[in-house]
Formats: structure tokens, C-alpha cells, sequence
């Protein structure tokens, strides 16, 4: 199992998460296996999870990560066969040379995840495997194979399911989590 302390355990010096930094950290491992967050060693000097700024993105991306148990638990039954939870964006080719963005992960093989790193950012360009995606949080469709502008205000990372997939209707009633 992998998974890593949400806003980091080292805070030092200067070096310091802000409302932001924390929120796209939760982000991402709402999309993982272990959502677990972590005062660092200095917790007044960081933004925490339930700070006022954060605590509406904390409780609604909990309780998106709590709707996805079925597959999370699919997720982990497949990694005890050896079949890793989080996969290399190039997992499907097995081409290591054709990574399109190394940030880019898939949880699991339905979901596809392309975390927001750029301070500020509202939308990001990914580049989507083949075949046919939704995106998490519009429902748009996408057609895979080709790289896509979207959305990707704060609280919501990009976020695509396979539109064929066996938990395609999980996701999307996950998505539509009552807001906090």
C-alpha cells in the first residue's frame, strides 16, 4: 500500500503550505487508496485541514473519498494480485518512452487523475488515454488519445472515469456528494 501524509510531514525554514497548497494535496489523495492528512512539525505555521479556509474542501472531498469505497476496495483487491492501485499515466502501453505527463496517475484501471501542481491555476492541460472519458466533476465527455484544456478550480483536480466502465455510475454519484 502506498499513500502520502496530505500536506506533508518536513515544514522548516521558510517552507511552508498555505490554504491552497493543502486543498490540490487533498485533492489528489481523495483519488488514492489512504486519504490521511498531517500537521507537519510546525502546525501553526500551516495551513491545517480543518482551518477554516480549508474545512468546506476537507468535508466534501472526505466524503467523495468515502463514497468511493467499493472501488477502492476493488482497487486493493487487485494490488493483493499485483496489480498496483496507482499506475504510471503509460500503464496501458507498457511504453515508458510515451509517458505524456508525469504527474499523471491512474487509480485503479477506470479512474485517471492529472493533479493540479501550478499555484493559481483554473484549468489544465492533460492528455488522456485512449478511449472514451468523463470528466469526474462536469460529466463531460472527452474522446482519449488527444490532449484537452479542462477545468480545474480549486477542490476539483482533474478527474476522468472510463465512460464504459464498471463503476462509471459510482462516479458519478460520487461526484454529486452533498456539498458541506
Amino acid at each position: 500500500m502506498i499513500h502520502c501524509d496530505i500536506g506533508g510531514f518536513f515544514s522548516f525554514l521558510k517552507v511552508k503550505r498555505d490554504a491552497e497548497l493543502l486543498t490540490r494535496w487533498m485533492e489528489m489523495c481523495t483519488f488514492s487508496l489512504l486519504m490521511r492528512s498531517h500537521e507537519s512539525i510546525r502546525p501553526d505555521a500551516n495551513a491545517q485541514p480543518y482551518d477554516e479556509a480549508v474545512r468546506e474542501q476537507t468535508v466534501r472531498l472526505t466524503r467523495i473519498h468515502k463514497a468511493l469505497k467499493p472501488y477502492i476496495a476493488r482497487c486493493v483487491h487487485l494490488a493483493s494480485e499485483g496489480l498496483p492501485a496507482l499506475r504510471p499515466d503509460f500503464w496501458e502501453d507498457m511504453d515508458g518512452e510515451d509517458s505524456r505527463d508525469p504527474y499523471a496517475y491512474f487509480f485503479g484501471d477506470e479512474l485517471f487523475v492529472c493533479p493540479v501542481l501550478k499555484k493559481g491555476a483554473e484549468k489544465r492541460k492533460v492528455w488522456l488515454p485512449r478511449g472514451k472519458w468523463v470528466h469526474f466533476w462536469t460529466g463531460k465527455s472527452y474522446k482519449g488519445g488527444k490532449k484537452h484544456t479542462v477545468p480545474a478550480p480549486l477542490g476539483q483536480t482533474p478527474v476522468f472515469y472510463r465512460k464504459d466502465g464498471q463503476y462509471a455510475n459510482l462516479f458519478r454519484e460520487a461526484a454529486r456528494s452533498p456539498e458541506p
